[in-house]
């Protein structure tokens, strides 16, 4: 791996980090708040993933002429449904029925069980890709660095 994409790939894994660093202390502060609270906190999310959504489709658009990534498809099939997730939710929320909040409340926590799941299945993923990338650069650097018989 290049010594560029190297420092892209620890940019990209020192975010990830800080972010994982924030879920934590968000989730850790959240279960002290008051349910407005909360809800103020989780529009705030949406508004700094919808503006990450946008960076995201500008970087998307930008390298349309390359191969096509199945990451990102991936990454648009998980965007949808955590927009349809969060649709859902905000409907059942109006709701005022007991039961029908209980079930949507384990519902809610079963579903970020799965997105937890699937960041960590991301992230095991990326670590064989970047460990992939880097085997693959050092076998080109050697073959350059060989000696070309003709």
């Amino acid at each position: 791996m290049s010594a560029r994409q190297t420092d892209r790939v620890r940019e990209y894994v020192d975010s990830l980090q800080e972010q994982v660093t924030h879920l934590k202390e968000g989730m850790d502060l959240a279960r002290k708040e008051t349910s407005e609270q909360v809800r103020a906190r989780v529009q705030q999310v949406k508004a700094d993933l919808a503006a990450h959504q946008d960076s995201a489709s500008d970087k998307a658009g930008q390298a349309a002429d390359r191969e096509q990534s199945p990451w990102q498809s991936i990454r648009a099939n998980a965007a949808a449904g955590a927009r349809d997730l969060q649709d859902r939710a905000d409907r059942k929320r109006r709701e005022l029925d007991v039961k029908s909040a209980e079930r949507d409340a384990g519902d809610a926590e079963e579903n970020a069980l799965d997105a937890l799941g699937f960041a960590r299945w991301a992230v095991g993923q990326a670590e064989g890709a970047v460990l992939d990338a880097i085997d693959t650069r050092a076998w080109a650097d050697e073959r350059a660095a060989a000696p070309q018989t003709s």
